[in-house]
């Protein structure tokens, strides 16, 4: 089993970070499972599309904010006496010290990375040996304070965060081993200490993306191990049981799959074929499974299909982001496409999740290393008006290890370092993270 190297509770006394803001609001505490932000990227080859799950303590829509409104249609009016502050409410607070810091021990052949949070607060950071195929993945959990919960152990791993504990995608070789064919496919649940809650067992097909599901769940690309051209969307929800799989009316490879807060897939495939070079397809699908037409969706020229990005926008609808950074198309629910908005396009190379119980944008940069190695966040309202950005930093040597994530509760976690052990190119790679902060 890997060695935690260290854990510190939230002490690291004197660490005090700046934030620039344009009003002033108190710091969000951390409570068990109100109001929760859930979203990020859920990575997987560029379909994941980071879904805000949420929700608090029971029904209703996730996140749902502040209700009425068209999505991202900007400040939304007003009951007379005054206009009212966009960013009432919103504006982060100061980066005070973390709540944990902890280090994680990695050999030279493994990489280290932020995973997300759940509703709950556990944290959960991620191990992968990519000397290995296939690339054997560690799950490392541990609680807002930084105490080990547990872990778990997958294959070629895919973490999603939800209400209540985490939901993994694992690939497992052909019986043959690797290079014998493709591999085969499973959906877990975990919870907070790892255990298993659900599992569909192993799937003959190749689940290639994953996106969270807002409601609760993931949605996957599912492409068959043989040579059928048969492309399906297939759900399942926080248990890992399946809500629905489709056959969509195209042939075509899938390039990107993402779900919007209400529960709408949108899934985009080449469409070259059908409306020429550079050109996606898109297929809409409701919550039920129901496929819409193949609509003309976007035209993305010669940029990589295989790192595609689909986000949710506040309340509904998606924003599409190209392997060069850049944000190109946003969509209604149900919609054709239509160019993004002007401030999400000034912002290339970012990636989006939601804050503030789903009322705004968390909008993280990559990590500068300019005389500085730090990474921000800001927070944006749906009309584009920036409430605050904070700063990050991380530690420099030769190079910027720092990156950001903003986990399901607005927990953010941040991966400080990597410190040389001087044994064998051994590593221990450091996080903090400080809980609830854009809950």
């Amino acid at each position: 089993m890997r060695r935690i190297r260290v854990a510190f509770a939230a002490a690291m006394a004197g660490l005090m970070f700046g934030a620039l803001r344009c009003s002033s609001t108190d710091s969000a505490s951390p409570s068990i499972g109100s109001s929760p932000d859930g979203g990020g990227d859920a990575g997987g080859g560029g379909g994941g599309g980071g879904g805000q799950p949420g929700g608090g303590g029971g029904g209703g829509q996730p996140d749902a904010g502040g209700g009425g409104g068209q999505p991202d249609a900007g400040g939304g009016g007003g009951g007379g006496g005054g206009q009212q502050d966009e960013c009432a409410g919103l504006s982060p607070p100061d980066v005070q010290a973390p709540s944990a810091s902890v280090g994680v021990s990695a050999d030279r052949h493994e990489t280290c990375q932020t995973g997300s949070s759940d509703g709950f607060g556990v944290v959960a950071l991620i191990v992968d040996d990519v000397n290995l195929l296939p690339r054997r993945s560690s799950v490392f959990l541990f609680d807002s304070s930084g105490n080990s919960r547990g872990t778990y152990s997958g294959l070629d791993t895919i973490l999603t965060e939800q209400l209540a504990g985490f939901e993994l995608r694992n690939h497992y070789p052909p019986a043959g081993g690797v290079g014998a064919g493709a591999p085969s496919s499973e959906v877990v649940a975990i919870d907070g200490t790892g255990s298993v809650v659900g599992s569909t067992g192993t799937i003959d097909a190749v689940f290639v993306l994953v996106a969270i599901d807002p409601l609760g769940g993931v949605v996957v690309s599912s492409v068959p191990r043989d040579s059928s051209p048969t492309r399906a969307i297939a759900a399942y929800d926080d248990r890992a049981r399946l809500r629905w799989r489709t056959e969509l009316p195209s042939s075509d490879a899938i390039v990107a799959v993402g779900v919007d807060r209400q529960g709408n897939t949108l899934a985009l495939v080449d469409g070259s074929s059908r409306y020429g070079s550079g050109k996606l397809a898109g297929i809409w699908l409701d919550h039920s499974g129901r496929a819409g037409s193949v609509f003309e969706a976007a035209d993305i020229g010669d940029s990589p299909r295989g790192a595609l990005l689909l986000t949710p926008r506040v309340e509904s609808g998606l924003f599409l982001r190209r392997s060069d950074g850049a944000w190109t198309r946003q969509f209604d629910a149900f919609g054709p496409g239509q160019p993004p908005p002007s401030w999400l396009e000034a912002r290339s190379s970012t990636t989006l999740h939601m804050a503030r119980g789903g009322r705004a944008y968390a909008v993280i940069s990559p990590p500068t290393s300019g005389g500085a190695c730090q990474a921000t966040i800001e927070v944006v309202t749906p009309s584009g008006k920036t409430c605050g950005t904070v700063v990050f930093p991380g530690e420099q040597s030769s190079f910027c290890f720092v990156s950001l994530t903003v986990g399901y509760d607005g927990t953010v976690i941040e991966k400080v370092n990597e410190r040389s052990t001087g044994a064998g190119g051994g590593r221990v790679c450091g996080f903090s993270w400080w809980t609830g902060f854009l809950q």
